[in-house]
């Protein structure tokens, strides 16, 4: 059998990529080569527990979204992790796997990128990045909190096999390496901030919290296998904390920032600060006193904080510059009883400029009611408090104060400053919380943390509460929007029929007052699309045609469709709640219509054939038969009203030209006369891009003052956009052109619903960088 070159077989290419793979593997010293298989075993383990857990992980998270997008996200990404799981963790152990090759070959393991923040770059409106690096940068301080002498130990022992020194920054089993390496793994997956925190949480949970096992194992091959044996003990005591530091350590990795970032984030705002300084003329408590004087500690200032708390000026919502002159004052005190210098430490006093900013923000928003603003000023020593003990506030998006600042925003979005608040739960709520937050001596983020839940399960219940009389509110709309549109459908379809047609009253009416509300059902019902709509159209038709003059006609053919007819019509009447319709005098009315309608028909023939005898048979002509033929004739003419059945029963018979619309539609959209009426194009885009849920302030809704309200609903089947108040009450409804020219007209304006906190540290910093651009 001769050999075919082209074919490859794949026995032999997989025992070739066993013997590189081999290779490369007997290059490593055989202690170092043990450590390495360890560290992959131990890394495949915790992430397939990772990946194995990720699914009830983000199927909770979704079960307990607050939103249709937050659940979609989290199942999208569900999906995204059980197809990539494989290529994440061959990335993670191929890249530790070359980071142990390139020790051998004599280069350091790639260290990882530290904190770095630039002024250019620092953001609030995307704030992911710096989210995530000091999520990452909380993790790798844990582990290397309870490990330090491990990971020491570990660096020297791996530099001696290498021939090098190893620190612990390019060590590949430290855990910033494996962090990022976990973290790089990821990125092609491209997943929202909110995943990626959750998923790094998961790997501090099932890799890193258990990794010091790791750590005593790979010293404990090496010390065996002779690398420096005489080290010290392996293992570091962990020092117990007190209580205090306890409740005041972050619970979760995304909010652990560490304080090199906390420093580095406060020395940016140090230096946007110290321009504006220069520029206003502000003097800091700082410079205050000889530049060597000693400064303040954070406690002691704090402390000051406390008593200046306590008096009556703050609770009322006391000024910054009362403030500093608080503090002033205590310094000259100090200076008094023990003649000794005092300054304000910078970072502190930094932090007091940058919580004044924020608040004068805050307190000059046109869009904030006054109550709110009265409420927010009552917090600003508060917050100042717990700024100066935990400086993570400006760059942890998730810090207590802030989560508290946000949800107090959310939940007064409803108020206006018309509204009268006096007997108002919410407002009562708010007022007893500030007055806690000044009465509380340890203000920290626990204590916030507490504050937000109190506030958050009191905003879930009345949202509750709301959120069901807006739905009937939303139903309500819907139903009585159908009804309309039903009776519009019906209005066209009759409309169509009659006009133009001369037809008994009596049909007309039927058709008008009797048929339409069947039409109106079935539509309600089916639809209009459907084909008990069609039917019921074409019975409309057939009801006409019965009552019209037969031409050229089978009479049984006729009588089959006014038997037909008549028979649709006691369906109809049956739909609409009529226990006997066959009894029903609309039915016996119709009938004797139809046989008047035949008769009718027979007469012109019967007058016309007595013509023809006697043009034929004039001399021989019969007076009585001729009177016989036209007595019926004669009849008719007599009465045009109305007929006499076999039952005396009088037949309606007068007829009517349907010249004008029988049923007014309720289409009541005004079209443009002119130019000039038509809506711009920037307000038609507004108006079309609104979503329900948006709040929003509107005015010229009758005599009623500028109110709040909130976008309920869309009505597909009307267009109408239907607004209710903060507790689901219909406050307003406009149509498509209504709400249009209300917005050309400036008085309806949306309401924006993002991070309160936020977006006030966006636009201090965003001043002053405008400030430091126009001084260079």
């Amino acid at each position: 059998m001769s050999q075919d070159y082209k074919v490859v077989s794949i026995a032999s290419a997989a025992s070739g990529r066993r013997q590189a793979d081999s290779e490369r593997h007997a290059s490593l010293p055989a202690p170092l080569a043990a450590v390495r298989d360890r560290a992959l075993t131990y890394l495949r383990v915790g992430l397939s527990e990772l990946f194995d857990n990720a699914d009830d992980t983000l199927f909770e998270k979704a079960d307990r979204a607050s939103s249709n997008a937050d659940q979609s996200l989290f199942f999208d990404a569900m999906r995204l992790l059980r197809l990539k799981r494989h290529l994440i963790e061959k990335a993670c152990c191929d890249g530790l796997e070359n980071e142990f090759s390139t020790l051998q070959s004599g280069r350091a393991a790639a260290s990882t990128n530290t904190l770095s923040f630039d002024l250019d770059t620092l953001s609030l409106v995307q704030p992911d990045e710096l989210e995530q690096t000091v999520a990452l940068d909380g993790m790798v301080s844990r582990v290397n909190a309870r490990n330090q002498l491990g990971l020491s130990h570990l660096a020297s022992r791996l530099g001696s096999l290498v021939g090098s020194k190893l620190s612990e920054a390019n060590n590949p089993l430290a855990p910033v390496y494996l962090v990022q390496l976990f973290s790089d793994s990821c990125a092609p997956l491209d997943l929202d901030i909110k995943v990626r925190l959750i998923i790094l949480k998961m790997f501090e949970r099932y890799v890193l919290n258990s990794i010091d096992s790791l750590y005593a194992d790979a010293n404990g091959l090496l010390k065996n296998a002779g690398v420096l044996p005489d080290l010290r003990q392996d293992g570091m005591p962990v020092r117990p904390r007190s209580p205090l530091t306890a409740s005041r350590q972050p619970q979760d990795g995304a909010a652990g920032a560490s304080g090199g970032a906390d420093a580095q984030v406060l020395s940016l705002f140090g230096e946007l600060i110290s321009n504006w300084r220069h520029t206003s003329g502000d003097i800091g408590l700082s410079a205050l006193g000889a530049p060597s004087a000693p400064p303040v500690p954070s406690d002691e200032l704090l402390s000051m904080l406390s008593n200046f708390a306590g008096g009556r000026e703050a609770s009322r919502g006391g000024t910054f510059e009362d403030l500093r002159g608080h503090i002033n004052r205590q310094l000259g005190e100090q200076l008094r009883q023990t003649g000794e210098v005092r300054r304000l430490d910078r970072v502190d006093d930094d932090v007091i400029s940058l919580v004044s900013m924020l608040f004068e923000f805050l307190l000059d928003d046109a869009h904030l009611p006054a109550a709110l603003k009265a409420l927010i000023a009552r917090m600003q020593l508060p917050i100042l408090r717990v700024a100066i003990a935990d400086k993570s506030l400006f760059n942890r998006s998730s810090h207590p104060a802030r989560r508290l600042l946000n949800e107090l925003a959310r939940a007064t979005m409803g108020w206006s400053d018309h509204d009268n608040l006096q007997r108002d739960q919410l407002h009562t709520l708010l007022e007893r919380m500030v007055e806690r937050m000044h009465g509380e001596q340890m203000a920290d983020a626990a204590f916030f943390e507490q504050m937000h839940e109190e506030l958050a399960g009191f905003v879930h219940i009345e949202q509750r509460r709301a959120e069901r009389l807006e739905q009937r509110t939303r139903d309500a709309e819907e139903g009585r929007a159908r009804v309309d549109a039903a009776r519009s459908q019906s209005a066209r379809a009759l409309n169509t029929l009659l006009l133009g047609r001369t037809l008994p009253v009596f049909a007309v009416d039927l058709l008008r007052e009797t048929w339409s509300q069947v039409l109106q059902m079935v539509c309600l019902r089916e639809g209009e699309d459907s084909a008990a709509w069609r039917n019921a159209v074409i019975v409309a038709e057939r009801l006409v045609h019965s009552v019209e003059r037969p031409v050229q006609e089978a009479t049984d053919q006729r009588l089959a469709l006014n038997d037909s007819v008549c028979r649709a019509l006691c369906k109809g009447l049956r739909l609409l709640g009529e226990e006997n319709p066959e009894d029903s005098p609309k039915v016996a009315q119709l009938r004797d219509l139809q046989r008047a309608a035949l008769r009718d028909a027979a007469q012109p023939e019967l007058q016309s054939s007595a013509q023809s005898d006697a043009a034929l048979h004039t001399g021989n002509s019969n007076p009585q038969l001729n009177e016989e033929i036209a007595e019926p004739g004669a009849q008719y003419q007599v009465l045009p009203g109305a007929l006499s059945d076999d039952d005396g029963i009088p037949v309606l018979t007068e007829m009517v030209l349907v010249d004008v619309p029988v049923m007014s539609g309720c289409d009541t959209t005004e079209e443009a006369e002119l130019i000039e009426d038509l809506p711009s194009a920037a307000a038609t885009h507004w108006v079309e891009s609104l979503n329900a849920g948006s709040w929003f302030e509107l005015s010229g809704v009758g005599d009623k003052p500028m109110q709040r309200c909130k976008l309920a609903a869309i009505i597909s089947f009307s267009g109408k956009y239907i607004f209710v108040n903060r507790t689901g009450m219909k406050v307003a409804e406009f149509s498509r052109a209504a709400l249009t020219s209300h917005y050309e007209q400036s008085l309806v304006q949306l309401v924006a619903d993002d991070q309160l906190f936020d977006r006030a540290l966006e636009s201090v910093i965003g001043n002053l960088r405008q400030l430091r651009s126009s001084r260079d």
